[in-house]
């Protein structure tokens, strides 16, 4: 089996772990709970911080520790890294790491804009991702996951019937969408709930719905 590191490669994810576990609990602890997920800046602060000691942990150490390869042939030497991560040197992973964290970061704001415009603006077979135990009273505190779907839009109420089973996790219901069974008219009740747009948009502050699903011709 290849060896996922080298040397001292392996310091690279604690330090990203470990800093970014650390710093959330810190920021939490001091500015309240949820400051550190809600405020973007925080986030880039310390990813950028923590990407600056990687990267001058990683020079550092490869810098001092290089390993010098000499060609029998030719006599001609090569350098390379003595500390890498998936052959990677440490301090090529401060670069990598950030870019992916951006990129994620983009992605999940990319969502959240179009789940808001969603549901500002709900429209008829709108499939929402529920945590049932946040919107109804007496709901299985264990099997609380699944799904609402948009059958009526009045002004600003939307009338939503609810899937006809849960899940004890969001998996479960992001199967049934991606394969369609969500999508079908027998998944759910008879029954239809009113609920206006300030209301669904609370749900989702609070995560009562966590994800839209809305198909576009």
């Amino acid at each position: 089996m290849l060896p996922i590191w080298k040397g001292r490669g392996w310091i690279a994810p604690i330090i990203f772990i470990a800093f970014f576990v650390d710093v959330q609990l810190v920021v939490d602890y001091f500015m309240g709970e949820g400051f550190y997920s809600d405020n973007r800046w925080v986030k880039l602060i310390s990813l950028t911080v923590v990407a600056l000691g990687v990267g001058v942990i990683g020079y550092s150490l490869n810098r001092r520790d290089r390993i010098v390869h000499v060609n029998s042939e030719t006599g001609k030497k090569s350098l390379s890294s003595a500390h890498t991560l998936l052959f990677l040197p440490i301090e090529v992973w401060a670069i990598i790491v950030p870019c992916f964290f951006l990129a994620v970061d983009y992605f999940n704001a990319e969502q959240e804009s179009k789940t808001l415009a969603y549901l500002q603006k709900p429209k008829v077979n709108d499939v929402y991702g529920v945590d049932f135990s946040k919107i109804f009273k007496n709901e299985d505190p264990v099997y609380k996951y699944g799904t609402m779907v948009v059958v009526a839009v009045n002004l600003n109420v939307v009338e939503v019937q609810s899937s006809t089973h849960a899940y004890n996790g969001k998996s479960g219901v992001r199967k049934d969408l991606h394969n369609g069974k969500a999508l079908e008219a027998f998944y759910y009740t008879d029954v239809m709930t009113p609920f206006n747009v300030r209301e669904l948009l609370k749900f989702y502050e609070n995560g009562a719905i966590f994800s839209v699903r809305r198909e576009t011709p």
